[in-house]
């Protein structure tokens, strides 16, 4: 699969799975990631569009294909996300297969704080 974000704004360390369309994915953000040239120099955070995208990746490496976003119902961003902040967060996914796409409900998270909670469906 060829992936957009994966190993140049995040990178996978370790992955844990509850079944076959669940899974917790332990990461790096990658802190010298070109997309901080623009977003913000000298004080860089992590754009919601890349987390957004991390969470598809993730979604992806999970059912062995590309997927897409068919709809997003629901993406709250609850906290600022940094490479300085948290360097290494949990994304959990949890999938449900729905007549050949996935509902999806997505967290960005590390120990002390949740910073993006998605729902949606891919296919």
């Amino acid at each position: 699969m060829d992936m957009l974000l994966e190993n140049k704004f995040f990178r996978v360390l370790d992955v844990k799975n509850s079944d076959n369309l669940n899974a917790v994915f332990h990461v790096q953000i990658v802190p010298d990631c070109n997309v901080y040239n623009g977003h913000f120099p000298g004080d860089p955070v992590c754009p919601g569009v890349c987390n957004i995208e991390t969470i598809k990746e993730c979604a992806s490496l999970i059912v062995g294909r590309q997927l897409r976003y068919v709809s997003i119902r629901q993406c709250r961003l609850t906290a600022l996300a940094t490479p300085t902040v948290c360097p290494e967060v949990d994304i959990t996914v949890t999938l449900t297969e729905i007549g050949g796409n996935y509902q999806i409900q997505g967290r960005i998270a590390d120990d002390k704080k949740t910073y993006m909670l998605l729902k949606g469906i891919l296919g």
